[in-house]
């Protein structure tokens, strides 16, 4: 993607301002290049939580970017299970994603299709599509339809793990067009 001369030198100065700010600019102001990307939300994925609603809808190719940091113990007192938002080199059929790494980061998008209700017990059953991806560290993904976003770790058992993901989600402007005055 090109960048407008006029957009980097507002960058530059946005650079320029930080170096001379009376206040620390924060790294999301500095490394991103105004218009570049909408920060969302900042959301803790716990290693022992399961899927964690990140309280945002997506629309079908929406290019989210995500940036985790943190660590997460698969087995509490197994000094060896420690793994970052990558994961840990294993895999298991398993796991929601078998072909990527045991207790990486990773996201799914929920579509509701439909609610039903059981006859019998009167309980409520929902009808969802599901796509999961790999998020790991850090990536750029498109959404793969249009839905919640939840993000969880790459593993079924989950209630042995202890520590946590720190995952900021910015929304790319790369597909806005641009308005007019």
């Amino acid at each position: 993607m090109k960048r407008k001369p006029a957009a980097i030198r507002v960058w530059l100065c946005v650079v320029f301002a930080a170096l001379s700010a009376d206040r620390p600019l924060s790294s999301q102001e500095i490394l991103e290049p105004p218009g570049e990307t909408e920060f969302l939300t900042r959301v803790i994925v716990p290693g022992a939580a399961g899927w964690v609603d990140t309280g945002r809808d997506v629309e079908k190719d929406d290019e989210i970017v995500f940036s985790a940091t943190g660590r997460i113990s698969l087995q509490v007192g197994n000094p060896v299970a420690v793994c970052g938002p990558d994961g840990y080199d294993m895999r298991s059929v398993q796991q929601p994603l078998p072909d990527e790494n045991i207790g990486a980061l990773i996201g799914k998008v929920v579509q509701l299709v439909g609610i039903k209700k059981d006859e019998e017990t009167g309980e409520e059953i929902r009808e969802e599509v599901v796509r999961y991806f790999m998020i790991g560290a850090s990536a750029r993904v498109l959404m793969p339809l249009a839905g919640r976003l939840h993000l969880g770790i790459n593993e079924n058992v989950f209630e042995d793990n202890a520590g946590a993901f720190t995952v900021d989600l910015a929304r790319s402007r790369r597909d806005r067009p641009e308005t007019s005055p």
